[in-house]
């Protein structure tokens, strides 16, 4: 192991780029315990078509069954020291979640057709909603969420959540945009600082300027590629002129000009995902869990590289197929984001201990996919 983190720049040639680096420095006795999926592409895609389609032939009611088959495929595969992970969260519970969050979408869809100020006037009294949304949800999914049958839990109230997510909205308001990397950060710690394994208690240190460089750098990235989108698009205006004038000699020029438009085109949609990829890798780099006393870290190991080769050959593809290659693109996302990440425990795990906890209201987690909230986790 090295003693001392690469940054996450892209001056070093010689060793892979981090997106972040560890909170504390690797132990050279300890290989660590790492992470690992055992999903296959097809056994996957057959969960994810059935899924499709008869969601679609009951108008989104089988949705909630779908996406619990997919969950227990994809948790019961995913592997930690030997041991699987299961969910156990409930179809009907789902359901009854969506179900309300779909009347508060098709309210909001009437209301923004009928006047634009109750539109208005209608997010503005759910937005005190979004903390406790956020609380339920990620209480939802931790507590539905086992490993070596003991649950996961997540011990906050809708108050403790005030601050990072509303006060994060108004930074970055005021801030006109240059405090939201500092406000997903305190969010991020709201939902790792709150969550819990038994009697071992997850903690993230703060790394706000990580979370800086990793948005100053997508972005330097992203207005690169503008200017590039820019330049190639004059290019391929000019090209096309002489063809309609009569020089066919730039036929082959054309081609060449319409591929590294298609290349930057992909690289443009992977930058999205690559962000939150690398505030991933930051978050597990400065988590920490807590228990007896004992610290166990992580240690995310992603490049900057591997990530764009990844996420660009999957959008390549999913295009190419018209979409049917998007569940074996998951599955390839998911097992590099594992392959990539490691534990260090401190101590025998078997040390944690299980607390008895409820897991009924699934609420939260349906208005959290109705309203395309990003928890991060």
């Amino acid at each position: 192991m090295p003693s001392a983190p690469p940054d996450f720049t892209l001056a070093a040639p010689m060793e892979p780029v981090r997106l972040g680096q560890p909170a504390l420095p690797p132990t050279p006795e300890a290989d660590g315990l790492g992470f690992s999926f055992s999903g296959e592409g097809a056994a996957y895609f057959r969960i994810w078509i059935v899924n499709l389609l008869l969601s679609i032939l009951t108008l989104g009611i089988y949705s909630a069954w779908g996406k619990v088959r997919s969950h227990q495929y994809l948790y019961g595969h995913t592997r930690f020291a030997g041991a699987g992970f299961g969910y156990h969260g409930k179809p009907l519970a789902i359901l009854k979640g969506r179900a309300l969050v779909f009347l508060v979408l098709l309210l909001l869809a009437i209301s923004q057709k009928a006047s634009p100020g109750l539109h208005t006037l209608l997010y503005l009294l759910l937005l005190p909603a979004y903390p406790w949304v956020v609380v339920m949800a990620m209480r939802f999914r931790l507590r539905n969420t086992s490993w070596r049958q003991m649950r996961f839990n997540f011990r906050a109230n809708t108050m403790d959540a005030v601050g990072p997510f509303i006060m994060g909205l108004i930074v970055t308001v005021l801030t006109l945009g240059i405090g939201f990397p500092y406000a997903r950060h305190m969010q991020q710690r709201f939902m790792v600082n709150n969550a819990w394994f038994g009697n071992a208690r997850f903690e993230m240190l703060k790394c706000a300027g990580d979370y800086y460089r990793v948005y100053f750098r997508a972005s330097v990235l992203g207005l690169l590629m503008l200017l590039l989108f820019g330049f190639v698009g004059g290019l391929y205006s000019s090209i096309i002129s002489h063809l309609f004038s009569g020089h066919l000699g730039g036929i082959s020029l054309l081609l060449l000009v319409v591929m590294v438009y298609l290349g930057l085109l992909l690289l443009w949609m992977s930058i999205g995902q690559v962000v939150r990829d690398g505030l991933a890798n930051v978050m597990w780099n400065h988590m920490l869990l807590e228990s007896n006393g004992r610290l166990h870290r992580f240690e995310s190991s992603m490049t900057l590289r591997g990530l764009m080769n990844l996420h660009a050959g999957n959008a390549l593809l999913t295009l190419l197929t018209l979409g049917l290659y998007y569940p074996f693109a998951k599955l390839r996302a998911l097992r590099y984001r594992l392959e990539h990440l490691k534990m260090y425990p401190d101590d025998d795990l078997d040390a944690i201990r299980a607390r008895p906890q409820s897991a009924r209201n699934a609420l939260g987690d349906a208005a959290a996919d109705g309203f395309e909230l990003d928890l991060g986790l």
